[in-house]
């Protein structure tokens, strides 16, 4: 990796983002920024926007989406996203989709190689994306997967093969939707830790999206809660999870505790008495 880029700070930010689908308010009041080098974890109820916000970031406005008003909309570094083309803006910022899946039965080494797309003229390979995509291969551990087929990989090696085809995009900052649903705890905390590895030795600025608060919390450098219709809360783990601001943003008490390992905040729903079953 080029030593000088990582000595490049980038930012990704929006600021007063209100946003709608028709005439449904889904972002509002929402003001962000991810530097290189930080992992920042969004999270919040169902139907906060989340994912339309990852994509907004991205360049990609969705169908029937209106953006209604911002004191800065989606930038790289100063630039809006969506005055950029998605070749451009691909050069920068890597997005994984929540469930993507593969249409064909691609091998593995295939896959990573589109990562590279956005870097070709004409659309042509040269030697040099195909050594960016072994790199990134063997940065993420999967090598050894590289003949296999797509549709024979476990759902967390299917994961990895999409955060090394990121990795061969080479950009500055990477958005991951919801990138350990469904997968076991074990493949979970490997995936995160290794995104984590990526903010803080690579340099690279990390967004991701997570709903369980606990999970936020230990691998976050920054959160961002997105409340339904209300401006998001910003700030560190200790910062967001508070009993308070979780009550006002998922409408049940809350409690807060600190991991005895971790050292991190961690959180549970207090539930009434009248629902709970003695033994």
């Amino acid at each position: 990796m080029d030593k000088k880029k990582l000595l490049m700070p980038h930012i990704l930010s929006a600021a007063h983002l209100y946003v709608s689908y028709a005439e449904t308010p889904v972002l509002h009041d929402v003001s962000l920024a991810v530097h290189s080098g930080e992992v920042v974890c969004l999270t919040g109820p169902n139907g906060s926007g989340k994912s339309t916000l990852l994509s907004l970031l991205a360049g990609i406005v969705p169908q029937d989406l209106k953006i209604i008003s911002a004191e800065q909309l989606p930038a790289f570094d100063g630039k809006a996203v969506s005055a950029c083309s998605r070749k451009q803006s691909a050069q920068h910022i890597a997005y994984l989709l929540q469930d993507e899946q593969s249409a064909w039965n691609y091998t593995v080494r295939s896959i990573v190689l589109t990562g590279r797309y956005a870097h070709t003229v004409n659309g042509i390979y040269t030697a040099m994306d195909r050594a960016a995509s072994e790199d990134a291969m063997a940065a993420a551990g999967i090598s050894g997967l590289a003949d296999r087929f797509i549709f024979s990989l476990s759902g967390g090696e299917s994961q990895k093969v999409r955060i090394a085809r990121a990795l061969a995009q080479q950009t500055d900052m990477i958005l991951f939707d919801e990138p350990v649903a469904n997968l076991d705890f074990g493949y979970q905390t490997e995936l995160l830790a290794f995104i984590v590895q990526l903010a803080h030795s690579a340099g690279k600025g990390v967004l991701v999206s997570i709903h369980d608060l606990n999970t936020a919390a230990r691998f976050a450098d920054r959160m961002i809660l997105l409340p339904k219709n209300s401006p998001c809360i910003e700030g560190t783990p200790r910062d967001v999870l508070v009993p308070d601001i979780l009550q006002n943003v998922y409408g049940t008490p809350f409690g807060v505790f600190e991991h005895p390992v971790y050292h991190c905040p961690q959180v549970y729903i207090i539930l009434p008495q009248s629902s709970l079953h003695t033994v």
